[in-house]
């Protein structure tokens, strides 16, 4: 073998060194562009078992805005949080109460980062139900960039795609407006249907007739009758009977304004708001009104506004906040913390069907810095 002179050693020398640093960021960038996860789907519940006390036990998590479960600090504490939490309240269900995930966080972070939160609760065995907030699916892969009014559920049904093949996420993509419509009910030893929990899709940015984005959309006209055709659908299963509903979504009703500026604050939570307005849908479309006529669902779950966390009776409806979850939520001057909610489908009032209790972590997290520098 011939052998190798001065100028080809010096070649050598550097480029071995710099093909295995190229190597190692290829290996790297590679882990982020794809992961493996569950690709074939399973059969998703549509109901969960009524404890023998007649007490389901809600954890409600909100605005987790995981960005980097591999490399935040920030993100890691939540995860954490989300684990002890379940420990410590042992629930029946937990509703995931929308932006659950920072979408825009590139190399499929945001993927990456709702299959660990899914992950948790598959190793727990704990059914949860999703909704998706107006930060979830802003981005879409399929079309390499932000939404836009054409393609605004492109990237929430990425989203779901991923969470077919886990067995505890009840997630259902729906047949109405939105990604995430859908129902779970509460059944007892017979099978009837005496409870059930209402997901559904509550949009992100309105969108004017040249794409640029508005306030927030809320619910549709639509998706107004979805919720119609499911509640009596729900009475059939019920043998006839109108039996109580729970509402989770992310962005509050248009209801949630008036109440929190003209109603008492009850039930428990702590009456948490530092900012001038409620972050509501802009328009009324007469949701409310219906779910009062229909006379099932008399208590809504939301996220959205990081520091707002309270329940208020509103015309026989608790409108409630759940407590931000999310160590990593922007803005947040709240506690980082979750939402338990008791309720005894047996009782015959709204103050004795529903109790409020509200958890916070053992441990010391990231406080939220972004005041600093006017954030």
């Amino acid at each position: 073998m011939a052998k190798l002179n001065k100028k080809q050693k010096i070649i050598i020398g550097i480029t071995v060194p710099l093909a295995a640093v190229v190597i190692v960021i290829v290996s790297v960038l590679a882990s982020f562009a794809y992961f493996p996860y569950r690709k074939g789907e399973v059969e998703k519940a549509t109901s969960i078992a009524l404890p023998s006390d007649g007490v389901v036990r809600v954890l409600q998590l909100t605005d987790l805005h995981l960005i980097s479960t591999d490399t935040k600090k920030e993100d890691k504490q939540t995860l954490k949080w989300v684990e002890e939490a379940i420990e410590y309240a042992k629930p029946d269900i937990v509703a995931v109460t929308g932006d659950a995930v920072g979408s825009l966080a590139p190399f499929r972070m945001r993927d990456k980062s709702l299959i660990a939160l899914a992950e948790i609760f598959e190793e727990k065995q704990i059914y949860w139900m999703l909704t998706f907030g107006n930060h979830d699916g802003e981005w879409s892969y399929a079309s390499g960039g932000e939404v836009g009014a054409d393609n605004r559920d492109e990237g929430k049904q990425e989203l779901a795609d991923l969470l077919k093949g886990y067995e505890y996420s009840l997630l259902q993509t729906g047949d109405t407006d939105g990604v995430g419509n859908y129902v779970i009910d509460v059944v007892n030893e017979e099978g009837k249907a005496v409870y059930a929990f209402v997901n559904m899709d509550s949009h992100d940015k309105a969108f004017d007739e040249n794409g640029n984005k508005l306030g927030y959309s809320g619910l549709t006209a639509n998706q107004v009758v979805w919720y119609e055709e499911q509640m009596n659908a729900l009475k059939e299963r019920a043998g006839g009977e109108v039996v109580k509903s729970a509402l989770f979504m992310h962005v509050p009703l248009y209801e949630y304004n008036d109440a929190w500026l003209n109603y008492e604050h009850t039930g428990g939570f702590a009456p948490v708001y530092t900012e001038g307005k409620v972050y509501c849908a802009d328009e009324n479309i007469g949701f409310f009104d219906k779910m009062v006529e229909l006379g099932s669902t008399d208590f809504v779950g939301v996220g959205h506004d990081h520091d707002f966390h309270f329940a208020i009776d509103y015309k026989e409806v608790y409108l409630t906040y759940g407590r931000v979850s999310g160590v990593n939520a922007w803005g947040r001057r709240t506690p980082v913390g979750a939402s338990v909610i008791d309720i005894n489908v047996n009782a015959d009032s709204l103050q004795s069907r529903y109790k409020f209790t509200v958890l916070e972590p053992t441990f010391d997290y990231e406080e939220w810095e972004g005041w600093a520098y006017g954030w």
